[in-house]
């Protein structure tokens, strides 16, 4: 093999050779990378520019397919976890990477070859780069493979690396002032994803990541919010979150809770700024969804406390003729004109987890037209003898409320007349017994379901 092919210089891209060039150039390193690990034919700096070269053609699967065959995955494989130099282990473990987020057929390729368990160990008191390659590796081995991630946690301690090295991100922001390094924030959220998708896929393992609650917590409230809020890897924070277990209180104090709590309620009125409203429905609902989650585990005090910061009090109200910008307000524009079902439902959620899980709170508040989507997705019926029996004592109620009904909603306090909103319910609801077909807005809604998903990130 000829030494002056692999000299130590800039690596060709492909946008300066044909795709055949790039397929021969390919299929040579892969048969030369795996010639090497067996008979040891490259010198150090001729191997690092190697797989550094396969690296970058790896990027555009386009012309490169030997890199994705059993060989290929058994080369990098090999060299990532196996090479003395920490060039030429980075390198391959990019590349690794690279395959299995461009072509998922090689994730069950590098679960048989028996190595997951070496990534978990290279969680242990990671070095650098390696908690952000390994984290990546196993994410992506969690999609449509054989990977147990439950043998990982009872044998190889996978969750306790996990909660390390989330607890290493808490120390790491506390003497960062809440601003740490992006090379930090990139491991960071590809832990929290890997996380993600272990209690998502594992829910009997929830207790053994019960650690991560408190210090994922702290992170959320010790950063300072981005701008937009809701990017990496506070987003990855809140997701984390909304999967563990918080009703297991022992991974926290209460002061923690209500601390992060008002964090979010901050970064809800942030992001609810920051984003137009076709990007709201997928990054607002994860932040919502938790919080409400958080108000039910919450004592009365803090749910009193989460009651003052989102729904409407009588000195933070409008007229009818007024318009305020408060988070409460904006919420409640968003159920009376919702950009997405997905929004909705999960405002209106809050918002009836925060009134006690009772439908009829729920309309005295903000009025049958906006409350009858949420009632209607589940199936929750408010017969006209209940609601004139709430409309009888409405002026009683609302004298002991500390809160209001909302005129935008037409419902008003003490006002025992019917809205114009609920009429058009109640039509709907009169025609649904009838021959007559009619195109039900509330139906419409409850044929709609949550769906949150996770993007991967290209690997640079």
């Amino acid at each position: 093999m000829s030494s002056s092919l692999f000299q130590p210089v800039r690596p060709v891209t492909d946008d300066e050779i044909s795709g055949e060039e790039k397929r021969r150039r390919v299929a040579r390193l892969v048969e030369d990378l795996k010639k090497d690990f067996i008979e040891v034919n490259y010198l150090p700096w001729e191997r690092n520019a190697a797989m550094e070269q396969l690296k970058v053609f790896g990027r555009n699967p386009e012309n490169a397919d030997p890199i994705f065959t059993r060989d290929g995955i058994e080369i990098l494989t090999h060299h990532s976890f196996h090479s003395t130099s920490p060039t030429t282990s980075k390198a391959a473990l990019q590349c690794l990477a690279n395959a299995l987020l461009a072509r998922p057929e090689t994730r069950q390729m590098f679960v048989n070859l028996g190595y997951s368990e070496k990534a978990v160990k290279r969680l242990k008191n990671p070095k650098k780069d390696d908690e952000f390659l390994m984290s990546r590796i196993l994410f992506l081995t969690s999609y449509n493979t054989t990977q147990s991630f439950i043998t990982l946690i009872e044998k190889n301690h996978l969750a306790d690396y996990v909660n390390d090295n989330i607890e290493r991100h808490l120390k790491r922001v506390s003497k960062s002032k809440g601003q740490p390094s992006t090379q930090d924030d990139a491991s960071l959220s590809e832990t929290l994803k890997l996380l993600f998708n272990i209690t998502h896929f594992c829910p009997t393992k929830l207790k053994d990541f019960a650690k991560s609650i408190s210090y994922i917590m702290k992170i959320l409230s010790s950063r300072t919010p981005p701008s937009p809020p809701l990017q990496p890897p506070v987003n990855y924070l809140i997701n984390a979150l909304m999967n563990l277990d918080m009703e297991e209180k022992k991974g926290y104090k209460k002061a923690e809770l209500k601390t992060c709590i008002a964090k979010l309620i901050d970064i809800l009125d942030l992001a609810i700024g920051s984003y137009d409203e076709s990007q709201l429905g997928a990054t607002v609902v994860p932040l919502v969804t938790l919080l409400k989650r958080a108000a039910k585990i919450s004592s009365s005090e803090l749910q009193t406390f989460m009651k003052q910061r989102l729904l409407p009090l009588p000195e933070n109200g409008r007229s009818k003729s007024s318009h305020s910008d408060t988070l409460p307000d904006r919420l409640i524009d968003f159920m009376a004109n919702p950009v997405s079902p997905q929004l909705y439902d999960a405002i209106s959620g809050l918002f009836f987890e925060l009134l006690d899980n009772n439908a009829d709170n729920l309309i005295r508040e903000f009025g049958f037209g906006i409350s009858s989507g949420f009632m209607m997705t589940r199936n929750m019926q408010t017969k006209s003898a209940n609601r004139s029996s709430t409309s009888s004592k409405s002026s009683q109620d609302t004298q002991k409320s500390s809160y209001f009904a909302r005129p935008v909603s037409g419902a008003e306090k003490a006002l025992p007349v019917i809205p114009r909103a609920e009429k058009v319910m109640l039509l709907f609801d009169k025609l649904q017994v009838s021959e007559i077909k009619a195109n039900d807005p509330r139906m419409r809604a409850a044929t709609k379901s949550l769906v949150v998903e996770l993007d991967s990130e290209d690997d640079s």
